[in-house]
């Protein structure tokens, strides 16, 4: 395994925490539009916009994405603490990825959808190599 430095690692969950506001910003706040582009015009928005729990779930959905956001500026802050957060954002993106690469395959969610899953699973193998290098005390 590529040994990589600390200095890496900061700046790595760094970028990890802005990739989740990049998409809890707009899911947020645009849900229509991250509809449109994570599963296309045939999905059907009404079920969402037109029901109070499905929408205010989705909001909260990508709530959790920002507070998971904020774990990652917290790790960037500090790599040698917090390693729970990096933990349950290998979990947390893990799943993601497989939901979506599976949305894709079946013909439920645009590539768009599939890009973003990929974006989490290359963040899930530099998690997993922080998480060894902490373990192996190469870090």
């Amino acid at each position: 395994m590529i040994k990589l430095s600390d200095t890496f690692y900061k700046r790595m969950f760094f970028v990890g925490a802005l990739w989740n506001y990049s998409f809890a910003i707009p899911g947020i706040f645009l849900p229509s539009f991250m509809l449109l582009l994570t599963y296309g015009p045939e999905m059907d928005q009404s079920l969402l916009l037109g029901n109070y729990y499905a929408y205010w779930m989705y909001i909260f959905w990508f709530l959790a994405v920002a507070v998971f956001g904020i774990g990652y500026y917290i790790v960037s802050r500090d790599i040698e603490k917090n390693h729970g957060v990096v933990w349950l954002g290998i979990i947390g993106k893990l799943i993601f990825f497989i939901y979506l690469a599976a949305s894709y395959f079946i013909g439920k969610a645009t590539i768009l959808a599939l890009l973003a899953g990929t974006g989490d699973f290359i963040f899930t193998i530099f998690f997993i190599s922080f998480l060894y290098q902490v373990k192996t005390g190469n870090l």
